[in-house]
């Protein structure tokens, strides 16, 4: 019976430590830091691409919406920034390796990462390079983020698109849902290549891209497959 009880003693002793053992994840986000204007015509002719200076840091706001939202949903991890640079070298190993040689890369890169942070999982939050335009009825990529519009609809798109990567292991699990746009007749828009939105219109799109954000976070969170080793 002693040897029992002490058996018992032990194992709630040895389960009490394990469960004060912190989990870090590391969390990589990479927005741009321009917005771009994206005007579809009814022809590639008549298509054209504008880029202005961000009027706010959506990186940054992004980043303060994910470890908040990531906090909130999943108390019992502990989450910390890192530098995107890690994941810039993932991506040109990946453009330029065989695949064979990239598979052995991934695995040594987390492994390196994992160990050099202490981290026990890697999330990245990066704005997709490119979408196809569904909305004019053309195969345009859209690319970036901010706004797009054309001759074939009245209606103004602010748009983002996130992708998120989480990786527990060398190979990454991948979410892109949520909305992608927003349309509104309010939002600012431009049918000439010659004319320029001006900083206040560029403004009046905060707020609908900020939602968006914050959409696609908690869409990505809410999804059973892509954090289940955080639940």
């Amino acid at each position: 019976m002693k040897k029992i009880l002490l058996a018992l003693i032990t194992l709630m002793f040895y389960t009490s430590i394990q469960s004060q053992v912190t989990q870090n994840v590391g969390v990589m986000v990479m927005i741009e830091d321009s917005l771009t204007h994206h005007y579809i015509g009814r022809s590639e002719d008549d298509n054209f691409v504008q880029r202005y200076a961000a009027t706010n840091d959506y990186q940054l706001y992004a980043i303060d919406t994910a470890l908040v939202l990531l906090e909130k949903n999943f108390p019992k991890w502990d989450f910390c920034t890192m530098e995107g640079d890690h994941f810039r070298v993932y991506e040109e190993n990946r453009e330029e390796l065989r695949p064979t040689e990239f598979r052995g890369f991934r695995q040594n890169w987390f492994n390196t990462l994992k160990e050099d942070f202490e981290i026990d999982a890697i999330l990245v939050i990066r704005n997709s390079p490119r979408f196809t335009d569904g909305i004019h009825w053309s195969d345009t990529d859209i690319t970036g983020y901010g706004i797009y519009n054309g001759s074939r609809r009245s209606h103004n798109n602010v748009f983002i698109q996130l992708e998120f990567l989480f990786f527990a292991t060398g190979r990454p699990l991948t979410h892109i849902q949520g909305p992608i746009y927003l349309q509104d007749k309010s939002y600012p828009r431009i049918d000439d290549e010659k004319e320029f939105f001006t900083e206040s219109e560029l403004q009046h799109i905060e707020v609908p891209l900020k939602k968006l954000i914050i959409k696609q976070i908690e869409a990505a969170i809410n999804n059973a497959n892509l954090l289940r080793r955080l639940r």
